[in-house]
């Protein structure tokens, strides 16, 4: 692909050629170079009264929720569109989350990349999450109770989170093992990044898309956007968890006594192991 197209946010509601411009996509899978996954969530059942995990659309991800979470597909959209929504007890949560891709370790060559277009029904009391986190944390909980400001599982992980220190804002957080939750940059869909070249910026607002997404070089950043603009980039050093092998997921939890929901017009995500 022309790198011509390497820093273009790309159409609102696909996924951006700043992120996935160096990806090979299905040539990763086909050519045993690593992983490679597009869902839409044209196909699979709904589901209620969820109590175990089960697998979701194509079967390139899992679905883990508490009792009595729901997902179905959003009506009133072209092409598929899944939504979750949790019970309304305190500190339920669903997750949606693939099998481990890999380490992310400075000067490997491995490379991640992840993206997702996605909804909140409400900006309220609730947490959400989408990144990257190790095997182990890989479930509803990944989401600390009672969702406090950086409020993340004790393990290690990456991504955009939605606490109750801010509900209309994603910040990208990352963590190592149980160390302090590291605040890379608030409000990233505010960032300035996004209009020092032009794009534009809001809060979150409920029932409205953002693509929010994450590319690692394969040498020693992880880069961080919105709706296809580059907000942030961490260098990896020792407060980065370099060993652990990540998976892919996107989460939600409620606050108090009040179901809610996200939705997710598509993910996609990949990882190259091998040259």
């Amino acid at each position: 692909m022309s790198q011509a197209n390497y820093s273009n946010p790309g159409a609102a509601n696909q996924p951006s050629p700043s992120i996935w411009a160096d990806c090979s996509k299905t040539l990763i899978q086909d050519l045993g170079l690593g992983y490679f996954a597009h869902e839409e969530f044209l196909g699979g059942a709904t589901a209620a009264a969820v109590t175990a995990a089960v697998t979701v659309g194509n079967g390139n991800l899992t679905f883990d929720g508490d009792t009595d979470t729901v997902f179905t597909k959003k009506a009133a959209e072209i092409g598929g569109y899944l939504d979750i929504e949790t019970d309304g007890d305190d500190n339920d949560a669903a997750a949606i989350f693939s099998a481990p891709l890999g380490a992310i370790t400075k000067n490997s060559g491995n490379k991640l990349w992840y993206e997702v277009r996605i909804e909140l029904g409400a900006v309220a009391d609730q947490g959400v999450f989408v990144g990257i986190v190790e095997e182990a944390g890989a479930s509803r909980d990944v989401i600390a109770d009672n969702i406090a400001s950086n409020g993340v599982i004790t393990e290690s992980l990456a991504g955009f989170l939605v606490d109750n220190g801010d509900t209309n804002a994603f910040d990208i957080v990352y963590r190592k093992d149980a160390g302090t939750v590291v605040n890379l940059l608030n409000d990233v869909i505010n960032a300035v990044a996004i209009t020092a070249v032009g794009g534009t910026v809001a809060s979150l607002v409920a029932d409205t898309e953002v693509k929010v997404g994450m590319r690692f070089d394969g040498v020693k950043h992880l880069y961080f956007y919105v709706n296809g603009y580059k907000v942030a980039a961490l260098e990896l050093d020792s407060t980065f968890d370099q060993s652990k092998t990540y998976n892919f997921i996107v989460a939600v939890k409620t606050g108090t006594g009040a179901a809610v929901s996200i939705a997710l017009d598509w993910a996609r995500f990949a990882y190259q192991s091998r040259n």
